[in-house]
């Protein structure tokens, strides 16, 4: 399987709000490392784009000498304030993010500000590599830029999340901002695969808002927008119908209302033939439903949005856990397959069938 992952790095340096070109020979030059540069000017910006999406980023590289927010001007004692803010920011998380300073080191007070900085990276130098580096070195030399991308290459392809990502790659294409479905599901899996495969990394894991439904229920919005379920799904709350929704999306007719994805019987080929999962499929999601309502909180049959309750798992459960995981990567997979070829939502919509008995 060929590599196409990429490592998400936040770049903080104020002129990438002033200088496009800049930017560009960056970004250029950070591409040969499998590295998507994502440039931010002021550490707010950067600042909130790490709160909202920390799963997303394998690095963080900083000017020495910055703004703290797009209006001020440069701040004295940049990197010690991003540094205590972010150390709150990782124990808060119980993660960390491997972080350096890219700089042309000519600011006034350099090497005490290094050296400060370099105390909170100390720990890390082992696993992490060198700190800082410099903008104005040539290619070649131990600190340069490139040596830099080259060794957030290096420390980024350790990482779980991306060991994870590289051996889900073809599930995890659909998932994420911008993308088919949903970022919040992306997360999940994210959460949930790496635990399986590394589970000594986070001993304390819990099976917290029912995982599994959720992953679901972000698949079945994502085939309402493009056309692929009715919005009889939904009630007038916007809550999803999971129960009907699955059965749609196997070919059979929904129970509250008498739909059902196109044709029910092809006399020439004497078969149903018009399903979005097939009927194997239709069994597993079927039966992720049951296993995630059975040991939620709740002992009703809960057919819709499970909003935050909470699926109890116990020690000789993991294993069946596990295995509706792996089974989701398929579906996920099979999905993203059948949208590629059914991209259209007017043509999807004229497959909505009335049921007459």
């Amino acid at each position: 399987m060929a590599n196409n992952i990429t490592y998400k790095v936040l770049w903080i340096d104020d002129q990438v709000a002033f200088d496009p070109d800049f930017v560009e020979g960056y970004q250029i030059k950070a591409e040969a490392y499998d590295i998507d540069l994502c440039p931010v000017s002021n550490w707010q910006d950067a600042r909130k784009l790490l709160y909202d999406n920390s799963e997303d980023y394998s690095a963080i590289i900083f000017d020495a000498e910055c703004k703290m927010n797009a209006e001020d001007p440069e701040e004295c004692g940049f990197i010690n304030k991003v540094l205590n803010d972010l150390n709150k920011f990782f124990g808060k998380k119980q993660i960390d993010i491997p972080w350096y300073i890219l700089s042309a080191g000519t600011m006034d007070g350099f090497e005490t500000v290094m050296n400060v900085a370099q105390y909170s990276h100390a720990e890390y130098d082992e696993e992490w590599g060198n700190m800082v580096y410099s903008k104005t070195a040539p290619s070649q030399e131990a600190n340069s830029r490139d040596k830099l991308f080259e060794n957030i290459q290096k420390v980024a392809s350790g990482q779980t999340v991306n060991k994870v990502l590289f051996r889900y790659q073809e599930t995890f294409q659909y998932m994420g901002e911008g993308k088919l479905i949903d970022k919040e599901a992306r997360s999940i899996m994210l959460k949930m695969l790496s635990q399986l495969h590394y589970p000594e990394e986070n001993p304390r894991f819990e099976y917290q808002g029912n995982p599994l439904r959720k992953v679901l229920e972000h698949l079945f919005r994502a085939a309402h927008k493009i056309g692929l379920l009715p919005d009889d799904c939904f009630d007038n709350r916007g809550q999803l119908n999971l129960l009907d929704a699955n059965r749609y999306m196997s070919g059979l007719e929904m129970n509250h209302v008498k739909l059902r994805y196109g044709q029910i019987y092809d006399k020439e080929k004497k078969q149903d033939v018009d399903t979005i999962f097939p009927k194997y499929m239709g069994y597993i999601t079927k039966a992720i439903l049951n296993f995630s309502s059975a040991n939620s909180h709740t002992s009703e049959e809960n057919e819709y949005t499970i909003n935050d309750k909470d699926l109890i798992i116990d020690e000789g459960e993991k294993e069946l856990f596990f295995g509706y995981v792996l089974q989701l990567c398929h579906v996920i997979k099979f999905f993203g397959h059948f949208v590629e070829t059914h991209n259209n939502k007017e043509e999807n919509l004229k497959m909505i069938k009335k049921v007459y008995n």
